[in-house]
C-alpha cells in the first residue's frame, strides 16, 4: 500500500469514527419527550400492554428524564433501546446499537 493510500484509509477510517460516535451521542443524549408533570403520564403498564399487542418484546422498561426508555426486540425481530412518550405513548426514539432506526418528526 501505497503512503498515498495509508493516508486516506486513515482518514477515511477517523472519519467514520467520528460519524459513528457523534451519532451515537446525538441519538441518546437528545432523547426529549416534553411530556409535563408525571401525574398525567400514563402508567408503564400501559405502555407495556400497548407495546406487546403491536408484537414487541420487552425485556426491560422504565422511566428516563421526560421518558420512557424501554429496552426489548421489535416486531421485525430488531433487538433494540427504544423512547417513548408518556402521556401519548408515541413512539419517540428506536436505535440498534447506536443506529437510528425511527425518530419521530
Amino acid at each position: 500500500m501505497t503512503r498515498s493510500n495509508s493516508l486516506k484509509l486513515a482518514v477515511a477510517l477517523a472519519v467514520a469514527g467520528l460519524a459513528g460516535a457523534s451519532g451515537t451521542a446525538f441519538a441518546h443524549g437528545n432523547v426529549t419527550c416534553n411530556s409535563g408533570p408525571k401525574d398525567q403520564w400514563k402508567s408503564l403498564d400501559a405502555l407495556k400492554a400497548k407495546m406487546t399487542a403491536e408484537g414487541w418484546k420487552i425485556t426491560k422498561a422504565h422511566p428516563s428524564k421526560d421518558c420512557y426508555e424501554v429496552y426489548g426486540i421489535t416486531p421485525e425481530g430488531d433487538k433494540v433501546e427504544s423512547f417513548w412518550h408518556p402521556v401519548t405513548l408515541e413512539k419517540r426514539l428506536v436505535l440498534r446499537r447506536g443506529q437510528v432506526l425511527y425518530k419521530a418528526p
